[in-house]
């Protein structure tokens, strides 16, 4: 399900794999090939979700055609890549998140401190929400090509802060409570976010790190947990050994990637299958209906 409040309607599947490659290489590559794979037969795109190996791949490999096939991805970051990842335009880039560069530091290195034992959970939680008051807002949603317009949170009609660079956000009502700090530094090298109402991002920047949820937020932590342990729970039931047992090379006593390659989606094809069967069963005894799925209305080409 897209909430991971929500019961799934249908058993977590294997909708896809790529040819079998020694372990830990080629990562992205692989994961690309199988997504292609299912959203050429038709499989709506939506979250998509991967360990920290992902985070390593190169942009061009793994990120850029993810989005370009419609995902949204969330993901985990090793310690040397969290806090300030990269800027654009001045907007600076932080845990995946672009954020206006008036964010104090403080901020930026939230989610560093608390993997170094500087600062606790609750002072970690009360960061990361008050991250929300610096982040930048997109206008509409990308076009063809994935540039997207941004605009600084100081700007537009309603400003989420206050901003010396932004006259007309000290105006209003004063519903927007928080103060960006200018600093001298700032005041005197303006970049274009603070000098222009909107910016146009392209995809290619802070690609490797950019994801669609702000990283540790709760709103993260719920969807990044629910597609992780779906994963999760699929690999130990195709391990199982009394059943596919994939990870046993004995059950496979054959020669050639190509060959182990087939063998293996076979395995797969009966772990869905026994996968299917008890999700009805369980359904039946505890009485319930199958919800059905939306129909989705074919268009002709």
């Amino acid at each position: 399900s897209d909430d991971p409040d929500e019961p799934s309607a249908m058993p977590t599947l294997v909708l896809g794999m790529a040819p079998l490659r020694k372990p830990g290489t080629q990562v992205g590559q692989s994961a690309i090939v199988a997504l292609t794979s299912i959203a050429a037969r038709g499989h709506p795109a939506h979250y998509l979700a991967g360990d920290r190996a992902y985070s390593q791949s190169k942009a061009e490999d793994f990120q850029l055609p993810a989005r370009a096939l419609g995902y949204k991805v969330v993901i985990d970051y090793k310690v040397d890549q969290i806090g300030r990842q990269g800027s654009y335009a001045g907007m600076v880039l932080v845990d995946g998140t672009w954020y206006s560069p008036g964010m104090p530091e403080s901020l930026i290195n939230a989610t560093l401190e608390l993997r170094k034992g500087v600062i606790d959970e609750a002072t970690h939680a009360a960061r990361i929400e008050e991250r929300r008051n610096y982040q930048m807002r997109p206008k509409g949603r990308p076009d063809a090509d994935g540039h997207i317009r941004m605009v600084c949170p100081a700007a537009g009609p309603a400003p989420r802060v206050r901003c010396a660079l932004k006259p007309k956000s000290e105006g209003g009502d004063g519903q927007a409570k928080t103060r960006i700090l200018v600093t001298d530094v700032l005041a005197l090298n303006q970049p274009k976010v603070c000098t222009q109402q909107s910016i146009t991002l392209p995809p290619n920047a802070g690609a490797k790190y950019v994801q669609e949820l702000p990283h540790e937020s709760p709103e993260w932590h719920a969807m990044y947990a629910t597609l992780r342990n779906s994963n999760e729970g699929m690999n130990g039931f195709i391990k199982d050994g009394a059943r596919e047992a994939v990870d046993d090379p004995e059950r496979r006593r054959i020669r050639g990637v190509a060959a182990q390659s087939v063998l293996v989606a076979l395995q797969l094809f009966a772990a869905n299958m026994r996968k299917v069967d008890e999700f009805l069963t369980k359904k039946e005894t505890e009485g319930q209906k199958v919800r059905k799925l939306p129909s989705r209305r074919l268009t002709k080409s």
